[in-house]
């Protein structure tokens, strides 16, 4: 192999103090069947444990960074963006595997669809606790996150406007996962990176977003890897970057996707996409932990303008939960 030759694809990777996950998520990297990559890996653990994980994969492709400082989830993601070589890049985390055919099947994606900047496949999520599946209402196991309007590898090309309202809307995927996206370099670059408002709250949706609009998406109606759901998950212990989210999630994708075409209904969407979310992270920490914390956070959630008509959604789904699902599933009764 020739050392000085450029990847095709760069991963990259941040991570702290969990090198057991960067293990099995690197092991699953380096089975993949597209063996053109390389792997940056951006360390902010201050024991720099994470570099015999790396050393001991043996593969030059696997580059290892240790972090001076702690730069933060988002800033380490962006330098290690920073120390990539590749055309197109894939952004993953260091506790989602991905399946040995994910980079192949974006590749073959990329040559047989030329010009977008964003290439997508579908994920799953897996449980390997019970305590955590019950969490979350799954299986232990692998549950399917994948599309059920269409057919299995069914190939999807979409005009950036085309791919937002879908996604906004959940009738793409019920869940979508960076780790599983192919993005081209160039377009990463002029967006600015990773996406950085003040908290990685909802920060893969805008970066899913903000790909999209530059040139269309592709997408494949096929798992290429996984999120794995387990009890140092991101989310749990973080309320008081909940707020910051609400206020500044839709705020940064519009600066980003305001000249998109049919903006207006996007907007709508995101809004109402956004207000959604927050009742459901919210509502799954009541359950999880209810604290007087949380309780404090949520009220000035629901005094946000956009938030407010769903204040009375996170009442039933949090004091009367059977009431709540009844009347959704009603509700999908009466639409289907």
């Amino acid at each position: 192999m020739d050392i000085n030759k450029q990847p095709f694809v760069s991963f990259c990777i941040s991570t702290y103090r969990r090198p057991e996950l960067l293990k099995s998520t690197l092991q699953t990297i380096a089975r993949q069947t597209f063996t053109d990559f390389e792997v940056i890996i951006s360390d902010n653990g201050p024991d720099a444990a994470s570099g015999e994980v790396v050393k001991n994969m043996n593969d030059s492709r696997f580059k290892y960074f240790h972090n001076e400082e702690n730069l933060g989830m988002i800033r380490s993601f962006n330098k290690s963006i920073e120390r990539s070589s590749a055309g197109y890049i894939v952004m993953i985390t260091d506790d989602d595997p991905v399946y040995p055919d994910m980079l192949g099947t974006l590749v073959r994606l990329e040559k047989e669809y030329p010009g977008y900047g964003l290439y997508m496949g579908g994920c799953d999520w897996f449980c390997k606790a019970p305590e955590v599946a019950k969490l979350y209402q799954l299986k232990v196991g692998t549950n399917s996150c994948l599309s059920g309007e269409y057919e299995l590898d069914h190939v999807m090309p979409f005009a950036p406007d085309e791919f937002l309202k879908l996604f906004f809307t959940f009738k793409l995927f019920p869940h979508y996962l960076w780790s599983t996206c192919m993005v081209r370099r160039d377009v990463l670059l002029k967006a600015g990176g990773v996406p950085d408002y003040g908290t990685p709250f909802l920060g893969d949706y805008a970066y899913l977003a903000v790909m999209s609009a530059a040139s269309g998406c592709v997408v494949i109606n096929k798992s290429l890897g996984c999120q794995t759901l387990h009890k140092e998950n991101f989310g749990r212990d973080q309320n008081e970057q909940i707020l910051t989210a609400a206020k500044e999630f839709p705020r940064f994708v519009e600066q980003h996707l305001s000249g998109v075409k049919d903006w207006a209904l996007i907007k709508k969407q995101l809004l109402h996409f956004t207000a959604l979310w927050l009742v459901s992270h919210l509502s799954f920490l009541y359950s999880h932990k209810k604290t007087k914390s949380l309780e404090a956070i949520a009220s000035q959630v629901f005094n946000i303008d956009y938030v407010k008509p769903y204040r009375s959604k996170y009442f039933l789904k949090t004091k009367f939960p059977f009431v709540h699902n009844n009347i959704v599933k009603i509700k999908k009764r009466l639409k289907g």
